[in-house]
Order: C-alpha cells, then sequence, then structure tokens
C-alpha cells in the first residue's frame, strides 16, 4: 500500500443505548399508478431548520423516497432528505447525499435506511442511520456539533472522519473500513474496534470476528459480501464459513492490487492549510484511465494524466475538511492522496488586510445587533462572463485587467448596512473595502494574471446582520506558444478555439 496520508483525524466513541422514533415504523406498501412518480410538491419540501439536510446529488435507477406519513415518492438529484426520511433502492439502484459539511453517504442498491436526530440531553447532535437491510458507504467528515451512528439489527457502529460502509446481510452486521477508526457494539453492549483495512462481523448472537483484509471498505468487498451473505446463504452460516470465503477473495484481491499499484501514478497540487471560501479545486497528475474517487464523486481521468474536480459545501460549515482520493480500475482500489485543510470564516484572517480605519469602523458596526439592521435586498454583479477566456497576444506574457463589480439592489444610502465587500483571489484575501470604503455602488480592482493561469475570484460582501452574499467570476488566460511560429500573434496554425482545447488538454492551463 502505498504512503499516502500522514494526517488523518480519528474518532471513537462510546455507544449508548438508541432509541429511534419514527424508523421504527413499517413501510407504507408501494401504491401503483402515476401518483407514485410524483416529487412532493413545495410546500412538502424540508425546511431549513432541520436538525439534518443531506442533497441528494446522484440517482441511478429507481430510488424512492419517503416523508413520514407520506406516499413514497422517486428520489431526484436535488431534493433535500432530513430526519426521519427513508430512503429505498431497489435492483441496480443507488443514491449518493451530501450533507452541507462535506460528508457523503452512498445507499446502494437493495437497501433501505431511515435517518433520525436525538438532540435532546446532548452537547452534540446525534445523526442516526438505522439500516434496515442492505448497505450504506460513507465518508464522514470530521465533526465538531454532531455524531454520526449506523445501526442494524444485530448492533450499533460510531462513525467520525472515517471512511468505509456498513451492512446488515442476512441477519448479521459488518462494517469495514478504508480509512479511520470505528467503534461497533453488539446488542449485548459488547465493543470492538476496527481501523484501517480492517472488516468486523457480528453475528445474531453478538459474536463478532475482525479481519484483516486488504479490500476492506471497497465497492468490490461489499459487492462481494452481497453475493456470499445473500445468494450464497450456505456459506454465510457462520463466522467461521464467512472468514474463509472473504479471505481466499482477499487473496486475489491482493495479487489484483498489486499489479495496479505498480503502475499507478498520482502526484497531487497542494491546496495549503486554509480554506476561506467554501469551495476548493483539487488537481493531480495521474495515471491515464484510473478511476479517482473524492467526496463520492467518480472521475475517469483523461489521455491527458490530468485529475481536476471542484467542491463545495455549505458556507457556514467551517472545521477541518479532508478530501480522501481513492484510486482504482474498477475492481481494485486504494487510496492514493488526502488533501485536509482548514476552512475558517474570512474574518479570522483577513484583518491584516484591511486598514486600521476601516476595521475601527468594522468594530463599531459590529456592536449592532442583527434585530437593529436595515434589511437590504443586496446582490453583487461581477462585469463580464461567469467564465472568461482571454487570449493573450505575443509577446506578452501576462494579463493587466480589472475586476469590475457592483452592489446592485440597493442604494447609495443603504451602504451603511455593509460591514465589508472582500475580493479573495484563489480563495486567499485579495482586496477589502472597509465599512469607511464602501462609498459608492460600482468597483475596480487591478489585476496582473500570467500566460496559461486559471484565476479564481469571489466577491463577497457582509451585511450587518451577517448574512453574506456573493459572486464569483474566473478568468482563463491562455496561449500556445507552438501556435505562433516565430514568437508573432498574427502567425497562428490553429484557430483560438482549438489553440484552447489543445492547450488544456496537454496540461499546459493550470490553476494559479
Amino acid at each position: 500500500m502505498m504512503d499516502v496520508v500522514k494526517k488523518i483525524f480519528l474518532g471513537t466513541f462510546v455507544l449508548l443505548p438508541l432509541l429511534l422514533l419514527g424508523c421504527g415504523e413499517k413501510p407504507a406498501k408501494q401504491e401503483s399508478g402515476p401518483s407514485q412518480e410524483q416529487t412532493l410538491p413545495d410546500s412538502q419540501e424540508p425546511s431549513e431548520n432541520s436538525l439534518l439536510i443531506a442533497k441528494a446529488r446522484y440517482v441511478v435507477g429507481d430510488v424512492r423516497w419517503q416523508h413520514p406519513q407520506k406516499k413514497w415518492n422517486l428520489l431526484q438529484v436535488g431534493n433535500r432528505i432530513v430526519e426521519k426520511d427513508k430512503i429505498r433502492t431497489e435492483l441496480e439502484s443507488a443514491a449518493n447525499l451530501s450533507l452541507t459539511d462535506g460528508s457523503v453517504l452512498k445507499v446502494v442498491e437493495k437497501t433501505e435506511v431511515c435517518f433520525m436526530v436525538d438532540s435532546t440531553g446532548e452537547r452534540k447532535k446525534l445523526m442516526i442511520v438505522t439500516i434496515e437491510k442492505g448497505r450504506v458507504h460513507f465518508d464522514i467528515q470530521k465533526q465538531q456539533a454532531r455524531e454520526f451512528r449506523f445501526k442494524t439489527k444485530t448492533g450499533a457502529a460510531a462513525i467520525r472522519a472515517t471512511a468505509g460502509f456498513v451492512g446488515e446481510f442476512n441477519g448479521k452486521m459488518i462494517a469495514s473500513l478504508k480509512e479511520g477508526k470505528v467503534d461497533v457494539i453488539n446488542n449485548a453492549g459488547k465493543t470492538s474496534s476496527i481501523i484501517k483495512d480492517q472488516t468486523v462481523v457480528v453475528d445474531e448472537q453478538g459474536k463478532a470476528k475482525i479481519l484483516d483484509l486488504a479490500s476492506s471498505g471497497t465497492e468490490t468487498l461489499s459487492k462481494t459480501l452481497d453475493s456470499v451473505m445473500v445468494e450464497q446463504p450456505e456459506m454465510a452460516a457462520s463466522v467461521e464459513s464467512i472468514e474463509r470465503s472473504l479471505k481466499t477473495f482477499d487473496a486475489s484481491y491482493v495479487t489484483a492490487l498489486k499489479a495496479f499499484e505498480s503502475r499507478l501514478q498520482f502526484r497531487a497540487t497542494a491546496i495549503g492549510d486554509t480554506l476561506f471560501v467554501p469551495s476548493v479545486t483539487l488537481t493531480a497528475r495521474a495515471t491515464p484511465g484510473i478511476l479517482v474517487t473524492v467526496w463520492g464523486q467518480t472521475d475517469s481521468v483523461g489521455a491527458n494524466g490530468i485529475y481536476q474536480h471542484t467542491f463545495t459545501w455549505g458556507d457556514s460549515a467551517y472545521g477541518t475538511k479532508r478530501f480522501l482520493a481513492t484510486c482504482g480500475d474498477g475492481f481494485v482500489e486504494t487510496p492514493c492522496y488526502m488533501w485536509v485543510a482548514d476552512y475558517v470564516a474570512l474574518s479570522q484572517e483577513s484583518a491584516e488586510a484591511v486598514s486600521d480605519t476601516s476595521a475601527k469602523a468594522d468594530s463599531a458596526e459590529s456592536l449592532n445587533s442583527a434585530a437593529g439592521a436595515k434589511e437590504v435586498k443586496l446582490s453583487v454583479k461581477v462585469d463580464g462572463p461567469r467564465d472568461e477566456r482571454i487570449h493573450l497576444d505575443l509577446p506578452a506574457t501576462e494579463l493587466n485587467t480589472k475586476l469590475k463589480f457592483s452592489l446592485s439592489g440597493i442604494s447609495v444610502d443603504d451602504l451603511s448596512q455593509i460591514t465589508s465587500v472582500a475580493v479573495l483571489r484563489n480563495g486567499k484575501p485579495f482586496k477589502t473595502f472597509g465599512a469607511g470604503d464602501l462609498t459608492s455602488l460600482n468597483y475596480e480592482v487591478p489585476l496582473t494574471i500570467a500566460r496559461n493561469k486559471i484565476a479564481d475570484f469571489e466577491v463577497v460582501a457582509t451585511l450587518k446582520n451577517g448574512k453574506k452574499i456573493r459572486a464569483k467570476k474566473t478568468f482563463e488566460v491562455y496561449c500556445l506558444v507552438t501556435n505562433h511560429p516565430g514568437g508573432k500573434a498574427r502567425n497562428s496554425i490553429l484557430p483560438q478555439d482549438q489553440e484552447y482545447e489543445r492547450l488544456k488538454q496537454s496540461g499546459g492551463l493550470t490553476h494559479e
């Protein structure tokens, strides 16, 4: 196994008896007819005040979703799942759910789960995922104000900053990890702990067996278990027979894994230790054709050998963000890199960028309560297209331009309701206008962008009531020098659109 990650956050919990209200109900009988295919009206969409909000990011096949006392409906991308909701997947169906902090749950085929929250008498919210049948894969971020627990008929598992899966297989509970640490407790109260590359099987009598398997936590092991435990029940009669079957499978898996790792290359680009906006673009040079999975999103690396994906999360979901990259070929998979960074509030890091006068003005403004702040309908508009592609004519090596933006929906008199306007460049403070600097509705910020670089900008206006209004713009400044013989702009072999594609495919156009 590659030496991949040095900075990993592990979490352990002691499990208490779980009281689940609402999950123990039998699912309503599925109704036929057109009404069964409809999504719920907007009036029945979950409230933003829900204790648990997960969004469906990926849905394939027949996946059903049910609010309490409502009919089963087809789950669609964008639907929000909250506490007491249920999800049921049929054969060859699956759904990826993302939480506001970036945590991901994948409900695989032939699975039924219920989501609950217990916040009474605890300092942290307890997120409970009850697996009635089937299995759930997870990649859970480090939790600051909540804990995750997966419950089956046989036992329960405490999850934190961990990746793997938990399932109910023919009356037996199985938890399996590719990263992190999990405590599993049987119904008699006995606890077993497993770590990376380990799998635990708990039978109906509470007997637990921990197995060291290179395939632990993988999709392939999950599917193999489904085959062994469900389709071949004679091989799952006891923990010992399950152990023999899994070890036989794992031996062949190890052989395939070694062959894959011998040709695997993955050189990641660092993202820095601190993030100031709720998004990041991850890039790496990787072996063409491999599959890279981060936060449940799988991408196939193209012929140019470049992996690139942008991830976002909730504005207020501050804390450590871990981006575990798993590389595979469709059968084997292995952790190939871990990006780790702290997402912090802009005000924590941008004070030095604000003048003394502006800082004093901001401090004075912060004394005003949200109740006393005027409600304004502010929007931020950046000039030009959201993604602006600019060809840089030789012999220039950099572009000198301006980021122009305006504060719309308000008058000059409403500027007193804004505490600051910050311009971020690639997630870091670039220019900050404090309260004392805000005298107009239109602004220009000079920029210099090097040739063949992508620069991401975000304008963040913060109101006195704490609300943040954002607008984004990306500049792509490019020139494929070899497309201009003699180093002259007027000489070109390919038209500009083809020149851009050729440069991008070659990996010559990169983020700053």
